[in-house]
């Protein structure tokens, strides 16, 4: 279970840094909006929450394709 729980966390966690990087690369941290309303965080808070969403996004991604790969034997 260790193995493969790594299997997804670690790509998952390289895509987080990289989607992050390329995301915030195009949009200013003090420009986002959040249902209407301008995000009042700092930027290194809107920085680590966009990186554990893009990293929880594909860790679901990567789980859903661990599962897949298991369900088809």
């Amino acid at each position: 279970m260790g193995k493969q729980l790594m299997w997804i966390l670690w790509p998952s966690f390289l895509v987080g840094g990289i989607a992050v990087g390329v995301f915030f690369t195009l949009i200013d941290p003090q420009e986002l909006y959040l249902l209407g309303q301008p995000v009042h965080w700092s930027p290194t808070a809107v920085y680590s929450t966009g990186f554990f969403l893009f990293w929880a996004v594909a860790a679901a991604s990567s789980a859903l394709t661990s599962y897949l790969r298991h369900t088809e034997k």
